[in-house]
């Protein structure tokens, strides 16, 4: 899908088209649909805080499509409404802040992904418990697979308490990142 705009020169409307090619693709990473993707590609390569006719003429998607996209975009917090004045329709702007926007994308990613499989496991360490299994607790499939889990778990815990401390700041994921590049130099 290729964005409209008629007064924009060439060289830029090209780079528009690219970078929300690029988002549209990098969807999948994110764990978005594609047209989610696009319309935060358009909100934030512009700048501008469009409005849902604005996003529908640019991206060639129909009004349902905009509306559903953008209210997933203002509840992850990636997107917020606007009002100019004098004008009753909203608009929407993108996050400028990059960390801030890649802290929020992980936070939702974690919340979908990676939560699910913490809870399940605790579930599973649960079932292992030699409460849970009386006399088959001795067992050593039993013991191997109590170990198992637990090792997961515990990996799993450090890396959830670790990414809880980034998101409640994007300086601390800053600094982190920054004690990373330093190693490599």
């Amino acid at each position: 899908m290729k964005p409209v705009q008629h007064d924009m020169p060439a060289p830029l409307l090209q780079v528009e088209e690219d970078f929300i090619a690029l988002w549209r693709g990098m969807s999948s990473l994110w764990g978005i649909s594609p047209t989610m993707a696009e319309i935060h590609g358009l909100l934030f390569i512009t700048g501008a805080a469009l409005s849902m006719d604005d996003i529908m003429a640019r991206l060639r998607i129909s009004r349902g499509n905009v509306s559903m996209n953008l209210s997933k975009l203002v509840e992850w917090g990636l997107v917020k409404r606007v009002h100019k004045r004098g004008d009753r329709r909203e608009y929407y702007e993108s996050l400028t802040d990059v960390w801030e926007m890649f802290t929020l994308v992980a936070a939702q990613r974690k919340r979908r992904e990676i939560d699910p499989i913490v809870t399940t496991l605790r579930q599973c360490r649960e079932r292992l418990s030699p409460e849970s299994l009386g006399a088959e607790a001795s067992r050593p499939e039993a013991e191997a697979q109590r170990r198992r889990v637990q090792d997961l778990l515990s990996f799993l815990t450090l890396v959830d308490s670790l990414a809880q401390r980034f998101f409640e700041s994007q300086r601390g994921l800053r600094t982190a990142v920054d004690l990373l590049a330093q190693e490599k130099e």
